[in-house]
């Protein structure tokens, strides 16, 4: 797996070398992917440790969404608020100690309002303690490779070592939206009536681009105003994050300009399924004939828009080949070139394992290799 995604970062630095990324963002750090591969089309000190604000939460949010799918919690069930969270700064829904909201609406008010009253009761429901909670958070992150991240609260409030980068938090967008697409509709919401007060969404781009479909703003004093903002425009998604821009504006207006920058200059074009034949390869020695070569994962191709129709494919193998061969095991190579420069190579695996031969058929396949060119 290193070489395929080594493989997709040489794919990724052709598609890029060409574009210097859009003009006129002021924020400190941003960056724009594909949704689809998880590519950076665009960034600016995108792995900069910075205080993430409210974008905190998208974390908290994936782990308690990961409680509820592993029936832990349900969106139904009520939570009685603790004392806590009524004592919590930053932004609020006014909470009172000891009255009983669902899961569903706690979260709304969390996505929303990044209400901090209504995070704490949700994390101490799941883990007994924000710090038990915290402790989850941090190894979620590592585990899926967010290594400029750093939790030490669930609200995102400014505290001493809570940090993340713009590319970390990109990456943290797309997983929620690949492991928990049916709960989208949360990180999108508009407005939120709660006890006689209506809260909007800090994030402008739900009103001012229809093909926005969520995720997250923040602003703390530390951290300035930001912005992770996701958006699908026909079968291409792209997400972008911005970090320390200096306004409300100034974060909406750097995140639609990404995204337009991603939308505008890049195709991304779903090449295998994961799992699909690219190539049936004659093998030696094996219980089998054949083997089928392929992607473990979905293969996203990236190009320059309107490049994808003038993009070659080759395989390219090494022979003979012999058993045995293992499912997963490295044994060919898909090489892409657009007109003319290589795009990149991208490792193609056996989807299925070959066993060695009986005696017979080894000996037969050996007389065959001293005839095979």
């Amino acid at each position: 797996m290193k070489h395929f995604w080594l493989g997709l970062a040489l794919l990724f630095s052709f598609s890029v070398s060409a574009w210097a990324g859009p003009a006129g963002i002021a924020a400190r750090a941003w960056i724009v992917i594909d949704q689809a591969s998880g590519r950076e089309l665009a960034s600016q000190q995108a792995d900069l440790p910075l205080a993430p604000a409210s974008l905190t939460q998208m974390m908290t949010a994936y782990v308690l969404l990961d409680d509820i799918r592993r029936n832990k919690l349900n969106l139904g069930q009520m939570v009685t608020v603790p004392a806590a969270a009524v004592q919590m700064d930053g932004s609020r829904v006014f909470l009172q100690a000891g009255e009983k909201l669902s899961v569903e609406t706690l979260l709304q008010a969390m996505l929303l309002e990044s209400a901090s009253d209504a995070t704490v009761a949700l994390v101490t429901a799941a883990s007994g303690s924000e710090a038990a909670f915290v402790a989850r958070m941090n190894q979620e992150a590592r585990r899926l490779g967010m290594t400029r991240t750093r939790f030490v609260n669930a609200t995102g409030l400014d505290a001493p070592g809570q940090e993340a980068s713009a590319r970390d938090l990109a990456l943290l967008g797309r997983v929620l939206a690949r492991d928990f697409p049916d709960r989208l509709a949360l990180f999108g919401q508009r407005e939120l009536p709660f006890k006689g007060v209506t809260y909007f969404n800090g994030n402008r781009l739900l009103w001012r681009d229809s093909t926005v479909t969520g995720l997250k703003a923040g602003r703390t004093p530390q951290a300035g105003y930001c912005l992770a903002a996701s958006a699908q425009r026909g079968d291409q998604g792209r997400i972008a994050v911005v970090l320390n821009a200096r306004s409300d504006g100034q974060r909406t207006q750097d995140a639609l300009r990404l995204l337009n920058y991603g939308f505008e200059n890049f195709d991304s074009v779903l090449l295998y399924r994961a799992g699909q034949t690219v190539k049936e390869m004659k093998v030696y020695r094996g219980e089998q004939p054949t083997v089928s070569m392929g992607f473990a994962q979905d293969f996203h191709m990236l190009v320059p828009h309107g490049g994808a129709a003038r993009v070659k494919a080759e395989v390219i193998t090494r022979q003979p080949m012999l058993a045995p061969l293992n499912r997963g095991q490295r044994i060919g190579t898909l090489r892409l070139t657009l007109d003319g420069h290589l795009l990149g190579d991208y490792p193609l695996v056996a989807l299925q394992d070959v066993g060695v031969a009986g005696l017979l058929g080894r000996g037969w396949d050996s007389i065959r290799l001293l005839f095979a060119k």
